[in-house]
């Protein structure tokens, strides 16, 4: 790489697998402005994450692992880094601007050093309004704090720009990097098959927490049931509900039309989603639900909550995808069945979900809100 090129930082939890792909593309992008992306890593995993290593090899931009320590204060969906050392990396690879994934301990005290320094940096944040969470007068007050001092905003989608603007980012200082993930891999590894018999396949693939609330599925299944149409249920995912999951099945007497998989790898999951004719997200809250992107761009018919925040960027309802109320199962039946004795509905379902998705949350689109929000930060800068 040209060492001449300035560069810029931005710091995360893990080299998520999902997210290497997104990082070298931003890479790409930004050598087009002579700027060249370093990313720090808070650390290699953590316990919750079962991704197998990533190889190093694939990385086209400069990086380090600070070898942070983490903390989940008894809740292991939330996971927090120390980012130990990070202070000492930015003073090494002095960048022009650096790039805070989320309000972390981090992001805090990079805004408290912005007080006395001249070092920008932008907010990359997916957070959403969300009654009953990060709704305390503390966290409002620490969020409204290190937004004053941004100078650029990179959020997840609609909804998550809303926010940031609600907690007083300026509008045009707000860029849409849509939360997505190599999307072509999924396109071009999956083959959807409409079923002209039965079961009709359903699919969900996700962390089995209780707010992901997977057991409203066996509602659905039930409700289907009682319409006397056969169908089958694939959960792929671990998850502390699983073993909840497993004895309500065998409770239900649908241990012959329930199959768990458990934890998937990535290059696992086409093959697993090419036998599916529907995906079923019944979260209770997702910021986003990125399992949306992976099954939309492999053309899977999706009914998802209107609790993933990316149903707002993803999903015209009816059109390529349906947006639904899993606390009512006959609501979910309904469009099933509808799906189950339309072919041609459920083939242009699946077609208008995997166009969309490449038109408008690819990694290359992604990247482009993240130059623009870089690029916007050093003129703001310059001027």
């Amino acid at each position: 790489m040209n060492t001449e090129m300035r560069k810029v930082l931005l710091v995360t939890n893990i080299p998520s697998p999902y997210r290497i792909p997104l990082f070298n593309e931003m890479n790409r992008q930004l050598n087009r402005h002579d700027l060249q992306l370093f990313v720090v890593f808070g650390n290699r995993s953590y316990s919750r994450r079962k991704f197998k290593p990533v190889n190093e090899e694939e990385f086209e931009f400069e990086y380090h692992f600070l070898g942070s320590e983490t903390m989940n204060f008894g809740n292991e969906e939330r996971t927090y880094f120390s980012y130990k050392g990070l202070f000492k990396i930015i003073k090494k690879v002095d960048p022009s601007c650096v790039i805070m994934n989320g309000f972390t301990i981090a992001s805090t005290l990079l805004r408290l050093r912005a007080m006395t320094s001249s070092l920008p940096f932008i907010i990359w944040s997916g957070s959403v309004h969300k009654s009953g969470r990060n709704d305390s007068a503390l966290r409002k007050l620490q969020r409204r704090f290190i937004i004053s001092g941004a100078c650029s905003f990179i959020a997840y989608g609609k909804k998550s720009s809303d926010y940031l603007v609600s907690m007083g980012a300026d509008p045009k200082d707000v860029f849409i990097g849509i939360n997505t993930v190599d999307t072509e891999f999924f396109r071009k590894n999956t083959t959807f098959n409409v079923s002209d018999g039965e079961p009709f396949n359903l699919i969900y693939v996700g962390y089995l927490s209780a707010r992901k609330n997977v057991s409203r599925l066996f509602d659905v299944i039930d409700q289907l049931n009682s319409y006397e149409k056969k169908c089958h249920l694939h959960l792929v995912g671990d998850g502390p509900e699983k073993q909840v999951l497993e004895a309500k099945a065998t409770e239900l007497a649908m241990t012959d039309q329930v199959t768990f998989y458990g934890f998937k790898q990535k290059e696992e999951l086409p093959a697993i989603l090419s036998g599916s004719q529907c995906f079923l997200f019944q979260t209770d809250f997702d910021i986003w639900g990125l399992v949306l992107n992976e099954t939309m761009a492999a053309g899977i018919p999706v009914i998802a909550s209107p609790e993933a925040g990316a149903v707002h960027d993803l999903i015209v309802n009816g059109e390529n995808g349906y947006i639904a109320d899993f606390t009512n199962p006959s609501e979910v039946a309904e469009i099933i069945l509808k799906l189950m004795e339309d072919p041609k509905l459920l083939k242009k379902i699946s077609e208008n979900a995997s166009d969309t998705i490449l038109n408008t949350a690819t990694i290359e689109i992604s990247s482009r809100g993240f130059v623009a929000a870089v690029v916007n930060c050093l003129d703001k800068r310059s001027n």
